[in-house]
Parts: structure tokens; sequence; C-alpha cells
């Protein structure tokens, strides 16, 4: 057994594969070579990651093979980047020791997007810190607190009940004392937060904010990778703030909006809750659209409810 080419094997999937990046036989052939091992047949290879998958490595093959687990997920790196980038007294030639390190633990396609991504000039807000860490206070001791966002005038009593990352955001799930459900709003559109001496005592069903959490994160915090336009057809302060709540990256135009979705039957039931205040630009996910709307019309249809019935 090479144990020279087994260490550098595990090294070779973890930092060029990942699952939207396989690797081919010849690939990881070629791979070796670079690295100065010298080349293996087909079966050492087999056997190599047999080996592998003994010690607890899990190799999957679909038209290649990739490391399916890292020690890290790209979100955990990111977070701990956030972390690291908010202490202000920290060494910036260490941290950028670390962060490399940190980077290591991702595959190379990985690192690129995420060493592509630039943060949002209100996260370097120094008050952004201290709202995060009242919203972790408020969650731990079921404290109410006091919040204003981005385009409303009036303050709102929440009750803080997790933070959610996806998209490069951060995003607070929250239950609203006034009508007693539970709603989310991007962290960086909030411009205050006042924690409070006073707790909320309502008993929210689990049932309720899992089934709230499913419909968010299956809709809008979804791979967003489709840039759609749209039309505000019932222009209103209201609106646009809660566009800015559900559409990652949203991009305001003089007359409408864009921002990447996830198209799915699960993002055109979510857009069904705005009416007619917005409306699609592009007419083949509209023409998609229409097709959701009428497949519910039909199923709802009486002759359908009848046969259901029977």
């Amino acid at each position: 057994m090479n144990k020279q080419r087994i260490l550098r094997l595990i090294f070779l999937l973890q930092r060029y594969s990942d699952m939207d990046h396989k690797l081919k036989i010849s690939e990881i052939f070629d791979l070796l070579e670079k690295e100065g091992i010298p080349s293996a047949d087909r079966k050492t290879l087999y056997d190599d990651f047999k080996i592998l998958g003994m010690l607890g490595y899990d190799i999957e093959y679909d038209e290649g093979y990739y490391l399916s687990e890292a020690p890290f997920s790209v979100s955990e790196i990111k977070i701990i980047i956030d972390s690291l980038d908010s202490l202000k007294n920290l060494d910036r030639a260490f941290l950028e020791k670390v962060k490399d390190k940190l980077y290591s633990f991702l595959s190379v396609y990985e690192e690129k997007d995420l060493r592509a991504l630039e943060y949002h000039h209100k996260h370097k807000d120094v008050h952004f810190i201290n709202r995060l860490e009242d919203s972790l206070e408020a969650i731990r001791k079921n404290k109410i607190v006091e919040i204003r966002r981005a385009k409303r005038s009036k303050s709102e009593s929440i009750v803080p009940l997790f933070l959610y990352r996806e998209n490069d955001h951060y995003y607070l799930y929250y239950h609203y004392v006034q009508n007693e459900k539970i709603y989310h709003v991007r962290f960086d559109n909030l411009l205050s937060m006042k924690l409070t001496e006073e707790s909320d005592s309502l008993f929210l069903p689990l049932e309720k904010v899992l089934s709230h959490i499913e419909e968010s994160s299956s809709s809008f915090h979804t791979s967003e990778n489709v840039l759609m336009r749209f039309q505000i057809m019932q222009d209103s302060e209201y609106l646009r703030s809660r566009l800015q709540d559900d559409f990652p990256n949203i991009v305001f135009t003089r007359d409408g909006f864009s921002a990447k979705v996830s198209v799915s039957d699960a993002f055109f039931a979510r857009l069904t809750s705005y009416g007619d205040q917005i409306k699609i630009s592009d007419p083949q996910i509209a023409e998609r659209y229409i097709a959701f709307l009428n497949k519910i019309i039909t199923r709802n249809s009486p002759e359908n409810r009848s046969n259901r019935s029977d």
C-alpha cells in the first residue's frame, strides 16, 4: 500500500471535487502525476477508495468521484470568517493566514466563489455585531426586542426565534407580538434593535415554526440562479420593505426590480401571496406561473373534488 498516494488522494479529492465538480479516473491520474505520485492502475485506485471508506471518508460516484462530506461546509467557513472580520483589533496578516487555512477545507471551486463574495457595506457597520449579539441574547432568554427596519417609520415589538444564514446574508426569524404570527427579516435591513426587559410568555407550537421555516427555505432561500425582472404594479413603502425581506440581492429599478431566484413550484406558491402587486417580466417564466395557477385551479375544480370524494 502506497501511504503517500493515499494521503495525496485525500487532499486531491478534498480540494478538486465537490457535488458540482466530479473527478474522472483519468483526471485523478493526471493530478497524482502533477503531485509527483507514480501512476497507478484502476484496480489500485479502487482499492485506495475502499481503504479511505474504511477510514471514514465518504467518496461518492456520480459520473465522476467526489468527497461528499468535508470537515466544514461553505456556510460554516463563512460564519467563522464573518466572526473573525468583526474583531477590529486582530492583526490583519494573522487573519489572512487563518483565512487561508480555513479555505483549505473547501474545494478550489468553493474557495473561489467564497473569496469573490464582497460584504455588504452594512455588514461592516460596527452596530451590526451589536444587533447580532442582542438577537442571540433575546433568543436565549425569550426577550422582546424593539426593532426598526429600513423603509418603515414605526418600530415593532418582536421576539427573535433564531438566526438563519443563506446567500451571504443573515435572516432573523421572529414572532411578531402584535398579530402572533411568525416572519423573517434580512438582518442588514434592520436599522436599530433595542433589547427590553419584557419576556414573551406566548407558547408557539413547534409545527407552526417548522411550517414557516419549510415554506421560506424551500422558496427564496434555496440556490438562486435565475435572474428575474418584475414590474411593481401597486407601489408602496410596505411592499418594497416586504420585497427586500423576501428577495436576496434585490435591485430596484425605475418601475420594478430584479432579483436572482430559484424557479420552482415552491417559488410560484410564495409568489401568489403578492397577488397583482407585482408582474413577471419574462414571458416564458410568466407562462410557467400561469400553468402553475391553472394546475391549482384544475385540482380544486368541482369535478376533481367530486372524484376525490368518490
